[in-house]
Order: C-alpha cells, then structure tokens, then sequence
C-alpha cells in the first residue's frame, strides 16, 4: 500500500446556514444537553483479509473529503450558522480496540460501541466556542479486532452532523478508496457535493410556490385529520438509548414477501408499510394507522452528493377496514408513498405544528418507519463488508428499520423506548409483526384484520399485562406517560390552551402592535459561568414555569393563548434563547453599548406567535470579574414578581447543572398553576361578591368618556429618585397620586377637566401562584383636583389625606375591575364605557439584592442601557410613571421613578422641571428629608 501522507489540513470551507433537519436536532439536543439520544452508529462486519493501514488512509482521507462534518455552531441575531474547522491534528488515526478474547467478541465490540454512543455532545464547545479548534469531533470511526480475519469497521455519527444517507455516502467511499489503495488503481475524484448544496436548495425551496403548493397538498389531504394511534397507547420522553430487538427473515421468507410485492406491482418497502398499518391497527383497534415515515429530503440537483443532514420525517396514513385485503393495503400503501416522495421537502416538524398542533413535541404521530434501500453489503476489495445499524435516533415509543440483502433476505430492527416497553413486551410485539408481513404476504387476499387476529390467538403474544404485547391498547394520549427520565428531555404537565388573562385582556384592548412588548433585568452573576449549564438551567425554568412556553393566536382581532409543550417551546429548544458576549476588557461605556444593542436584538427576536417570549445574554468578563446576564420577556409572560422568582431559581439551577445534576429542580419549590389561576380569576369574576362592586365601576363609566389624547410612540424618559423611611406610615402610591394631583391642579394637559384619571397597575396579590406570567391587576381611579392650587402654594396634607381616603374605597384594592371588564360577559357590557386614555402609573418591586451566592440585579445606573424603543405601549395619555422600589436593610425602601410625558403636550425643559416638582411634593410629605441629590435624566 501507499505511505501514509502527511498533508497539510485542509482549508475550511466557509459558514453557511444550518439546514432545517440540523436545526432541528439542535433544537432538540439544546432542550436536554445531556441527552445523548441523537447519537447514531453503525458498523461494517469485514470477514476476511484486511490491510489496516490501508483502511486508516481510506477512512482519514474520506473524512477530509467532507471538511463540514466538523464544526462550530454560530449564533448572530437569532440565526445560526455551521463554521467549519479543520481537523487537528492533519493526519487522522484510526483508534483500534481487539475484542478477541471476549467470550463473545462482536457483543463485546457492541458493548463498548454503545457505550460511545451513549455520550452527549458538549455544547459549550460546540456552540459560540472560546476555542473554535477545541470542537468535538461529532464524526468518527473505531477498528475492532473480533478474531483472526474477523474486524469491525464502528462508525459513529451525531444527527446534527449526517444522517443515514449521508453515512451511507461516507462508507461506500471508504470501500471505494479502500479498494483503489490495495489494488494501486487511481481513486476516482471525490462524488461529494458540500453542506452548502442542501442549505441553498433548502432555502430556495422555502421561498418558492412549490413549498406553498406541497404544504396545501399536505393539508387537503390531511383536512379530516386522523386521530394518532400509538403501539404502547401514548408516548414518553426518549431515553438515551432504545431497546432493541432484531427479527431477520430467512431468504425463504424474504422470497415470499418479496413475490407478493411484486405481484401488486410494488417493491418490499411498501410490504413493510402495508404490514406495520394492519399490525397496528388491529392491535389498537383503530380503523387507520397513522406512521411515521423517514423520508431523504433530497430532491433537489446536486443533494444526493451530500454527506450532511436533510432527514424528514412525514406521516403516512393507511386506512385498514375489516374486509381489506393484503393486497388492497399494499396499494394503499403504495399511493401513499407516491405522495409522499413528490412532496418530501415540507418538513414534518412545519406539518406537525400546523395538523395536530395540540400534540407534544415537534414531529408527526405514530411509530417510525425507516426503510433504508441503502447498500448492505460492501467490497473492501474482494472482502465483503456486512453493514449493521445500531442506533438510529430519538425513539419516543417504536420505530421499525427495514432493510433488504443483496439475498432477498430482509432484516427489521424494532428500536423501543424503555420507559414503555421491557425486553419482553418488545420481543411480543416485534415478533407477532414480523410474522404478521410474513403470513400476509402468503396470504395476500384474505382479510388482513382477521388473519393479524388469528396469528396473535395462535401465539404467545396475547397476553394481557398492559403492555403492547398485551391485548388492544386505545390511541391512548401522547403525553400522558411517565415522567422525565434521567438525560432524557424533561416531561412538563402543564400545556394547552390557556384563557386570556386580564393583563392579555388589556394588551388587546389597546389595538397596538404587541409583539416586541417586553420588560427586562440586569443581574450580577459570578465570575467563570459556562454557558452549557446556563442553558440547561434557563431550559428547566421555561419547564417549570409556564408562562415562558406561552404562544399567542390572533384571527380576525380574536386573541388566544395557548402554553407549548417544553419539547416545541422555543425557551426550551432554541439555542439562540441564551447568547454569549465577551467584555473581558472592555470599558464601562462600551459595556453599556454592547447592553443596549443587546437587549435591542433580544427584543426583535421576541415573537409571541411562535412562543419566543424569553431571551437570555450573559456578558462574560472572563473567569476573575462578575459577568452580567440580561434577561428579557414578553409583556404576556413576565411581571415584576417573575424576576424574582426566575433569578432566585436560575442561580441555584445554575449551580446544580454546573455539578452535573440533572434533578436540579427537586429542591425548588412548586412552581406552575397558571391554568388554574386563570380559572379561578374567571370563577371569582361570577362570583356575587365580585358582582356587588359593579356600581362603583359604573359610577367610574358614567363620569365621562375621558380626554382623547393623542398617542406617542415617544416620549421625554426622566428619572428621579427618593428614599422611603421606615415604616409604613407614608404609602407609596397615596404619596405620588398626590403629587401628580397637586401638580395637575391647573394643567389642563393632565387632566380631562373631571378630576385626574389614573390607570394603575399593582403587583399581583398575594394569593397569586408560584409562577412566571403578567399577573398583575389594574383599575381606574378619578382624583379630584386640589382647590388648594399647585404644589408650593399650599400644605400638601390635606391633599394627601383625601386622595389616601379615595384609595381606601376603592373595592378589594382595584382587583375586580380586570374581572367584571374582561371575564364576565354581562357585566363587561354595562363597563363598556370605561374612560379609554389616562395617566398611566405602575409600581413595581426590584429583584433582592445579591445573596452569597454572587447572584442578584447589577446596580442601578446599569440599568439605564435596557431602556430601548419598543420596549412599551404607545403612550396614549399625558404622563407614564412607573415607580420601582427596592427594599434597604433598614426597613425603608429606594424609589426609582421612571418619568415618560408625552412630548406632543410638553418639552423636555418642561417635563424635567414637573417631574422634579412632583418629586419634591413627595420629599416635602416626608418628615426630616436630607436635601435632595441631583436627578438625572435616563438616555
């Protein structure tokens, strides 16, 4: 054989887009980074002859035939990108393992192969890494030695990189390669086709009237949409691997099965389908099976060259009536795979979402059916190679892998979850389907239910323990298996639809444009994160609180809410929720620039619609100086309360990821219950005693439509401040209603001539649930104008004693408003006329200050960079103020005051002397106040 070479490594070829399928996987392997799921591997059994050395080159070279299957994962405004890097070091080496002195040599290849396989990517160094030469490889191949002239070529890929047809492109070009370098003859030039083949064809594909054409022919024919049917009666979380049961057929059975196809004019893939839907249908008593079919996604020119990752996986449905024949299925069969193959390049995650949207996770109903006509045997020149699968991917319930020998003997390989099915439930169930293809294809006109019946009386395989082996089990419900299994993806319980909210009720009542609405914090956070375990933690807080898994519908102005499973949640599965930027170095100033145009790029990512309402930035100093983590969500799902609870929570799942736990929530306490905090605030706002304080609100409604201001998006931003004493002796929102009071006194810009008409917005109550969401209340309330004149002209204590007095009467502290107005049909008819436009005024509590663990908000002047448009409503009357209070250790409070006045009623010389003037009202209400400090304006 040749020397080995010693080439130079190759040049990278350039970034380019993740391919859907990969996006997919990542999305996928980023919700539980400890799931090694994804990892599939296969090996060549070579009895006879081998020239290792040859096939080290054979194998090194074909891998640097394909430079894109190793490669970092780049983030940039929520779009990700697969960056090439070569291989270090140039010159590749097969790792080689000797297994011949096991009892069973080949079982004790399997045996460690599986353990590989049952190792999980790390993430940290795969995404945005530090150090892109450090990737993992996520491509390679091992040699075992079984015995004399016996060898096991193991190859083991990760799904984010290949798929099985690219492996099956890899191993017919190591054959190749390995069969020109023994014989000396040239190896022909390389058939590969780069990874950017398949991402431009995908895009352009996308963009094109055929995707919209393919996608109506997918939901005309699914417009009745059959009801999924599961072998086990429901699904559960994939496990890092799958049981496994092997059932080859002899050739004399493979030549039967393969003469029934033939007669009906179709081939032994269309056999498989045809007897896997009868199997199914008659165990589960369905009158359809709905399958889950693999499908190469390459159509496009140029896409077959590809050793990359296009995978799809589409549904396949095949009525089974209780008269139809073996041969009838086989063309049913046979149409169905027709249609499918001319409209393969929809993907089955973009048909999931929009034909059975209330299903868990992110691909189409049913057990998996992969039919794979790749070559089985290869010629490592003049040695044959047998290929072996071993792992095929994330198997929910149960997949069946069918291939056909050069022989006619077909192989099928029945992977199944372990959360539902033991070594002999599978035995049961792959068994009686095999024999089931077997007996049908000899039998092709006999009624295919009652010949499936008739094999499984006959057999062992009626027995009745629950399991798929046992009896009919119903379709059952995807989802209600058990819980999260360890590496596995977490299993949440609280999805579906959700009622609207009072605080979504007031977002649609404002008719504006609600998608980039967010609210944001900035934490302290210790020095030396990783961003691996960061993610896994913000991935456990959308598990646990469901809020941040909340999507929004809008049709025809009607709103609907709806809480994604954590397996379909963008917070859960999208690496983008989570970006990292390195500060090391860098000044103030800049870091406050890098802060503002980051929490301006996490805002345009936000998209209710597709329940993107949370985005993470952590601000790496480096691994001696505090870092910062910004994170912002969507109006509809955070509130004040929520920071708290989310950075309390998020330090001390950091904290557990970090050390490889992967139960860290146990210790936390209960989170959860908005479903039912939404129909408990429906039930009360029937309730009587909510209903006898409908005239208080009428009266409210009676006193005039209020002023119609005209909108801003703008708005003159100021802050001031104060400090609170001790004691509750001076309430916050008496103090500043009666400022805004005294100093709307003879403004008539601030008021409709009535009295001052304030909309506030209170913190939830105390009886809310332990979870993320908007569960704040708000209501009106008309103040009359002081007599007495503006603020200096007179005490302000009386003003502050009545307008104390307003407060105190308003019902149940303005939390039943929300209620009659927007969930109570009846009695929001009679509130119809609730003045629209207002001062608006919201207090709010700051996240504690930092604990012992280093976690806790960054100091306050910080802050001013997360102040970006967008970030609220139009401001549709004269004035916002919202009031943040953060308690000192000596009981008082700090009280920051965020000014925003309509820049279409003041200037900005103006609206800095009122908001000062208001601010020292309140200074002037409080006994012994120091002189102030000098306020400051916010950017």
């Amino acid at each position: 054989m040749p020397p080995t070479r010693t080439p130079l490594a190759p040049a990278a070829p350039p970034a380019v887009d993740l391919t859907a399928a990969q996006a997919h996987v990542l999305a996928g392997q980023t919700a539980a980074p400890s799931y090694a799921g994804y990892n599939v591997g296969q090996y060549i059994e070579l009895v006879g002859p081998l020239d290792t050395g040859a096939l080290e080159e054979a194998v090194g070279r074909t891998l640097d035939e394909a430079p894109w299957l190793r490669f970092s994962v780049t983030s940039a405004g929520g779009r990700f990108r697969q960056a090439p890097v070569p291989a270090r070091p140039p010159v590749r080496r097969l790792p080689r393992l000797d297994t011949s002195g096991a009892a069973d040599p080949v079982a004790a290849a399997v045996d460690l192969v599986r353990g590989q396989l049952a190792c999980p990517p790390r993430l940290e160094l795969l995404i945005d890494p530090v150090r892109p030469d450090a990737v993992p490889d996520l491509a390679g191949a091992v040699l075992v030695t079984t015995g004399p002239r016996h060898h096991l070529l193991v190859q083991y890929f990760h799904q984010l990189v290949v798929d099985g047809y690219g492996v099956a492109l890899l191993s017919r070009r190591i054959a190749e390669r390995y069969t020109a370098l023994v014989g000396g003859t040239p190896v022909a030039p390389s058939p590969f086709a780069p990874v950017s083949v398949l991402a431009d064809a995908e895009r352009a594909y996308t963009a094109s009237a055929a995707h919209a054409a393919d996608l109506a022919a997918w939901q005309e024919r699914y417009a009745d949409l059959p009801d999924p049917v599961w072998p086990a009666g429901r699904t559960a979380p994939a496990g890092d691997t799958a049981l496994r049961r092997t059932v080859p057929l002899d050739p004399a059975d493979g030549a039967v099965v393969a003469a029934a196809a033939r007669a009906a004019g179709v081939t032994w893939g269309e056999a498989v389908v045809a007897a896997t839907a009868a199997h199914l249908a008659e165990r589960t008593g369905a009158r359809e099976a709905t399958l889950a079919l693999f499908a190469t996604a390459r159509t496009a020119p140029g896409t077959l060259r590809v050793p990359g990752t296009a995978l799809n996986v589409l549904p396949v449905r095949v009525p089974v009536g209780a008269g139809d024949t073996f041969r009838t299925l086989l063309g049913r069969a046979a149409a169905e795979l027709t249609f499918l193959r001319g409209h393969q390049r929809v993907r089955g995650e973009e048909l999931a979402r929009t034909l059975w949207p209330a299903l868990p996770g992110t691909r189409v109903p049913g057990p998996l059916v992969n039919l794979r006509p790749f070559e089985s045997e290869l010629d490592f020149a003049g040695t044959r190679g047998h290929v072996v699968s071993l792992a095929s991917g994330p198997v929910d319930d149960l997949s069946v892998s069918a291939s056909c020998h050069p022989d006619g003997r077909l192989r099928l390989d029945f992977d199944a979850n372990p959360a539902l099915y033991d070594a002999a439930s599978l035995a049961r169930y792959a068994d009686g389907c095999a024999a089931a293809l077997v007996a049908l294809a000899r039998e092709p006109d006999r009624a295919a239910r009652a010949l499936v019946r008739g094999l499984a009386a006959g057999t062992a395989s009626a027995h009745t323990d629950g399991r798929p082996g046992g009896g009919r089990t119903g379709a059952g419900s995807p989802g209600s298996g058990p819980g999260r299994r360890p590496g596995g993806p977490e299993h949440d319980t609280e999805t579906g639809a959700l009622p609207l909210l009072p605080s979504a009720h007031r977002l649609r009542a404002t008719h504006a444009a609600v998608e980039r609405l967010h609210e944001s914090v900035l934490l302290r956070v210790p020095a030396g994160l990783r961003a691996a375990p960061l993610r896994q933690a913000l991935a456990a807080l959308a598990r646990r609180h469901p809020a941040l898994r909340l999507a929004l519908r809008r049709t025809e102005g009607i709103w609907t809410q709806e809480i994604r499973p954590a397996v379909s949640a963008p917070a859960v599965t999208d690496p983008g929720t989570l970006r990292r930027i390195g500060v090391a170095g860098r000044t103030g100033a800049e870091r406050d620039g890098l802060v503002s145009d980051a929490a301006r790029a996490a805002a345009a990512a936000l998209d209710p619609v597709t329940a993107t309402v949370l985005r993470a930035v952590w601000f790496d100093a480096g691994p001696r100086e505090p870092g910062r983590l910004l994170l912002l969500g969507h109006q509809l799902s955070v509130d004040d309360v929520t920071w708290q609870l989310l950075g309390d929570e998020l330090s001390s799942l950091y904290g557990e990821f970090a050390h490889g736990e992967h139960g860290a929530d146990e210790g936390l306490p209960p989170a959860g219950g908005l479903a039912a905090w939404a129909a408990r605030l429906t039930s009360e706002a029937q309730s009587t005693a909510r209903i006898s304080e409908l005239p208080h609100w009428s009266a409210l409604a009676a006193g005039g439509a209020g002023r119609a201001w005209a909108a801003t998006e703008g708005g003159h931003r100021l802050v001031t401040a104060l400090t609170l004493p001790a004691g509750d002796g001076h309430p916050l929102d008496a103090l500043l209603l009666t400022a805004l009071t005294r100093l709307a006194t003879g403004r008539p810009r601030l008021h409709d001539g009535t009295g001052l008409l304030v909309d506030l917005e209170l913190p939830r109550p105390g009886a809310a649930p332990r979870t993320a969401g908007r569960l704040t209340s708000a209501h009106l309330v008309r103040l009359p104008l002081d007599t007495a004149g503006r603020a200096g002209s007179g005490e302000a204590g009386p003003t502050y004693r009545r307008v104390a007095r307003d407060l105190a009467a308003v019902p149940d502290h303005g939390q039943g408003l929300d209620q009659l107005r927007h969930l109570n049909p009846q009695t929001a008819a009679r509130l119809s006329n609730l003045p629209g436009r207002a001062i608006r005024y919201r207090r709010r509590t700051v996240p504690r200050a930092a604990g012992a663990d280093g976690w806790g908000p960054a100091p306050a002047p910080e802050w001013r960079a997360l102040d970006v448009p967008g970030a609220s409503l139009p401001l549709a009357g004269p004035l916002e103020l919202v009031a943040d209070t953060e308690a000192l250790p000596d009981g008082g409070a700090s009280v920051t005051l965020r000014w925003r006045w309509s820049d279409l009623l003041f200037g900005a010389t103006e609206a800095r002397r009122l908001a000062e003037e208001a601010t020292q009202t309140v200074r002037a209400l409080l006994p012994g106040w120091p002189e102030p400090a000098r306020d400051h304006p916010s950017p």
